[in-house]
């Protein structure tokens, strides 16, 4: 659970900063390059044989991602084509207090009628703090009801204002029968995958950046621990969601802990192309300033401080990470 390394054959450590036995004369050097003894290989071949690491793990995304939405498509319902069915009524808002219900369709609200969802948005907006008569249709019977949107406190990125009326409701709840899924072939399907994987980079990165900045909390960092817990929520979840029979449910496991297994090797891609000491990025970085000084390396010295500082900011993030998932476990913690 701690993670894993590459010893190569001729590594005279287990963080690969260095051969056993350094080699000098060109002749030997030649044959150790032959053998495939990585010290002994130009720069370039080093940096790329090191930078697979990270590359598999977006590649391994990409497929996962890939065959995710293959098998699941994309949901291209239209909302405006779907009657405006609640599918949850918010605890102690003015459409519990008006007595909707989950499944609730809401035919016309303040006299006019609400073919959808977006319908029903625009005439409860308008009035904020009054009363106004719904229709409803709860299964065979069609009820009256009288509801007072609540004022928004504030906007938000939906184009919602402060003050504009809320009812406290989320939808639409659209039936299977009612649901369109647009089906991807394999080329269309690598190219989601490998969106998704640029997209969930991007993101981590976003927040790592935040995080050194004070502009995120770093509390959702995870270790061994928290990543266990995910995968059984994760596992739960599936097996607990609506299916037609037990295959339907295996099948969504499997797809849900694809989907876990690729976030998380993206993550692990990332973190390896930290440029930290005994990390690939590290590596990577040390073959940087090799270039510039026209092909010699840092002298050893300064190579072994360099990781000793890597390995103590690897463990003070494990521990980190570890306190958190504790802090999860014990609430009160923090």
């Amino acid at each position: 659970p701690l993670g894993g390394y590459v010893k190569f054959t001729d590594d005279a450590d287990v963080m690969s900063t260095s051969p056993r036995e350094p080699i000098e004369d060109p002749e030997e050097l030649a044959r150790a390059r032959a053998k495939g003894l990585f010290h002994a290989q130009p720069l370039l071949k080093r940096a790329a044989v090191v930078a697979a690491g990270p590359l598999t793990n977006f590649i391994f995304s990409i497929f996962a991602f890939a065959v995710i939405a293959l098998f699941l498509g994309r949901d291209a319902t239209d909302i405006t084509r779907i009657p405006a069915r609640i599918a949850v009524v918010q605890a102690h808002s003015a459409a519990a207090a008006a007595g909707l219900r989950e499944g609730d369709v809401i035919l016309s609200a303040d006299g006019r009628a609400t073919p959808n969802f977006p319908s029903l948005q625009g005439v409860v907006a308008q009035a904020a703090g009054r009363a106004i008569a719904l229709r409803v249709q709860r299964g065979s019977q069609t009820l009256s009801l009288v509801a007072t949107p609540t004022p928004r406190a504030s906007g938000d990125d939906q184009g919602h204002r402060a003050g504009q009326g809320m009812l406290g409701v989320i939808g639409p709840l659209p039936l299977q029968s009612e649901r369109v899924i647009v089906h991807y072939n394999p080329i269309e399907a690598v190219a989601v995958g490998a969106q998704r994987t640029w997209d969930m980079v991007a993101q981590t990165g976003v927040y790592i950046f935040d995080v050194f900045r004070g502009r995120a909390s770093a509390n959702q960092i995870a270790g061994p621990t928290g990543i266990f817990m995910v995968s059984g929520q994760v596992a739960t979840s599936a097996l607990e969601a609506p299916a037609n029979n037990l295959g339907g449910r295996v099948g969504l496991l499997a797809l849900s802990l694809l989907s876990l297994a690729a976030i998380l090797s993206v993550a692990v891609g990332i973190v390896n192309l930290l440029p930290i000491p005994i990390l690939d990025g590290g590596h990577l970085l040390f073959y940087v300033i090799e270039a510039l000084r026209g092909g010699r390396p840092l002298p050893a010295a300064a190579q072994e401080w360099a990781y000793r500082a890597g390995f103590a900011v690897m463990a003070s993030l494990f521990l980190f990470a570890t306190w958190n998932d504790i802090s999860r476990l014990l609430p009160g913690m923090r």
